[in-house]
């Protein structure tokens, strides 16, 4: 099936594509503010291995004396595979009938918005296995023709169910924390998490806690507003809570009983990454195509093409194509706690 150029060439698919997908993600509380969107001009990346970044401490020397050698705590490297990620948006023959009728920027109009859910097809797939990597320590997939399971190798202390759970309001939140937040210290050598994620029904079962109640003349109690059990957070010199309560088509992205102690949020474009890692798009066969005309620097990410067929039933397809992985170079940046 030949691409069809006289209506949009793939150089200008691929454009409205990767905007669309940016603008998904700025805008709809994605999990890529933690696992941001890194591209690299490869199908695959690669971690050393190592004791989560611990080093020897250097040795004091006399003057004149030869530096002592410290061994090297990396124990080799890990390679991790990109995986093919593609969908295609047909445009059958009775709409094509229909689109018939109108003039041409109405036809590209129609083909422009099935190359957006193409886009959206994608980020809501990774922003999926986001969640997957942020509640389990995996990445995983498991479809009729394709199955997934990478382990990041995630501390097993760092997914538990509370003791005590926020449906009772005498369970005490504050010391939870403070025990959570240790446990995550010790397994990250002292750091902190950034922030703790949770869905509007854990933040609502964490602010009906009883010590969050404030006493009324007679002694009637009443719950807190949000920013009251907010300012006591800050105040207490927690990580700030941010709510995420994320859908697609498949239902919620993370379990609404859970919330997760991750390292601060950063633009869901930082070519760097955070500390727990990244979602990377590498550089796909289709995106090299001479008949893409991509330019070699813009070759990795998404790439879209739409293609008319020249016989019977003449479709036309808007096809996306990808590799992609969420990713996560230090899964213990990551703690999941269930609490209801």
């Amino acid at each position: 099936m030949p691409l069809w150029t006289d209506i949009i060439t793939p150089v200008e698919a691929t454009g409205i594509a990767r905007a669309e997908l940016q603008a998904r993600e700025q805008a709809k509380g994605s999990l890529s503010r933690f696992l941001p969107n890194v591209s690299v001009a490869d199908d695959h990346v690669k971690f050393i291995k190592g004791e989560h970044g611990l080093v020897d401490e250097a040795y004091y020397r006399a003057y004149n004396a030869a530096p002592e050698i410290i061994s090297s705590d990396v124990v080799g490297s890990t390679l991790i595979e990109l995986v093919a990620m593609s969908n295609n948006q047909p445009i059958d023959e009775r709409t094509q009938k229909a689109l018939r009728r109108l003039p041409e920027d109405q036809v590209r109009k129609s083909v422009e918005w099935a190359i957006r859910r193409a886009a959206w097809s994608i980020a809501d797939r990774n922003e999926r296995t986001r969640g997957q990597v942020i509640h389990t320590g995996k990445a995983l997939a498991n479809q009729h023709n394709f199955i997934l399971n990478d382990d990041f190798g995630r501390d097993s202390a760092l997914s538990f169910t509370a003791p005590a759970l926020w449906s009772d309001p005498a369970t005490d939140r504050m010391e939870q924390l403070d025990t959570w937040l240790e446990l995550y210290a010790t397994k990250n050598r002292g750091d902190r998490p950034g922030c703790i994620v949770m869905s509007d029904a854990a933040f609502s079962a964490f602010a009906r806690g009883a010590q969050f109640h404030t006493v009324l003349v007679g002694g009637a109690t009443r719950m807190p507003m949000a920013g009251e059990v907010n300012s006591i957070i800050d105040a207490a010199g927690y990580p700030s809570i941010e709510k995420y309560n994320r859908s697609t088509k498949s239902g919620l992205v993370l379990p609404k009983e859970w919330i997760y102690f991750l390292p601060s949020p950063t633009d869901p474009f930082d070519q760097d990454g955070t500390e727990l890692g990244a979602t990377f798009y590498g550089q796909t066969v289709t995106s090299e195509s001479p008949e893409f005309d991509i330019a070699p620097g813009e070759q990795p990410g998404v790439v879209v093409g739409v293609y008319r067929e020249d016989r019977i039933p003449y479709t036309v397809e808007v096809m996306a194509d990808a590799i992609t992985l969420p990713v996560a170079r230090d899964a213990n940046r990551a703690m999941a706690v269930k609490v209801l």
